[in-house]
């Protein structure tokens, strides 16, 4: 796993404990979540601009360049997924997922 990913991790989602802990220790995370379920990332000009994880049916993470943030990057993150999935997230997000078509459980 590259070091982009984790750079872009760190500035979409600063506050995350991972984050806090430093681009290895995301990079680290990334190379593990890899080997049990998936990675994918959306390239824009090049660069690395959005970065979806996750393990089975369960989305780990779902980061956006802030730049390219509303521009069609983590619909097409979702779109690279097939079947039923389900997600944990803070309130800031839930209107993206609605949004994508997730329901809310609870």
């Amino acid at each position: 796993m590259n070091f982009a990913i984790a750079r872009l991790h760190r500035k979409a989602l600063p506050c995350t404990l991972s984050s806090r802990m430093g681009e290895w220790f995301v990079t680290f995370l990334y190379e593990i979540v890899d080997i049990l379920g998936y990675v994918k990332t959306v390239k824009r000009e090049g660069k690395i601009v959005g970065v979806l994880s996750g393990i089975g049916k369960w989305i780990l993470t779902l980061a956006v360049e802030p730049a390219w943030q509303r521009k069609g990057v983590g619909r097409e993150l979702l779109a690279q997924l097939n079947g039923k999935r389900y997600v944990y997230t803070e309130k800031g997000a839930k209107g993206f997922y609605q949004k994508m078509g997730f329901v809310q459980m609870f």
